[in-house]
């Protein structure tokens, strides 16, 4: 799991990890793994922690390059999630968070940042959550300006199932998918 392989320290076993990820994947026919999730450790009682890779964004952002281009490598779209700030599972549906900008881009975004400008992730999952009162799913600020502007994604923005909330929302600030 994203925790004990962050674990090692070690970027290059987070390639293989994600290389053999990639190959069970394409053998199966599968064309995207709904993975790393890499959010921000903060409760022990957040169903995800099992999954994402660490507490530590500098670690994160190290481990999560290799698990990516592993994946890629083998022809199968890793999917990095979840985007962003979910972190706790009391009221995950609806919960805001709500944190300054500081915050936002030295400990939420760094991971996000080096799946997309080092990993070259081709798809990228939202979070059930609110940020500063908006769905992330469908968050104009963290969408459009973050991610698609400032970060430079071009791949493929999905939803978590049940996660968008106004289709609306969801076509005007930047999901493409809605499961």
């Amino acid at each position: 799991v994203g925790v004990s392989l962050a674990s090692t320290w070690n970027p290059e076993l987070g390639y293989t990890f994600g290389k053999v990820l990639g190959e069970e994947a394409r053998y199966r026919g599968k064309d995207v793994i709904l993975g790393p999730g890499i959010n921000i450790l903060r409760t022990p009682l957040n169903g995800r922690n099992f999954e994402y890779l660490s507490e530590d964004p500098y670690l994160i952002s190290k481990m999560v390059v290799g698990y990516i281009k592993g994946v890629q490598d083998q022809h199968v779209a890793a999917c990095v999630k979840h985007y962003l700030a979910n972190n706790q599972e009391t009221d995950r549906n609806t919960v805001s968070v709500e944190m300054n900008e500081r915050t936002l881009r030295e400990i939420y975004l760094p991971g996000f940042a080096a799946a997309v400008k080092e990993g070259g992730v081709y798809t990228l999952m939202g979070a059930y959550n609110k940020f500063r009162g908006q769905y992330c799913t469908h968050h104009e600020y963290l969408i459009n300006k973050v991610l698609k502007e400032e970060l430079g994604f071009d791949g493929v923005v999905i939803s978590d199932w049940g996660a968008v909330h106004s289709t609306l929302e969801a076509l005007k600030f930047g999901t493409d998918v809605e499961m």
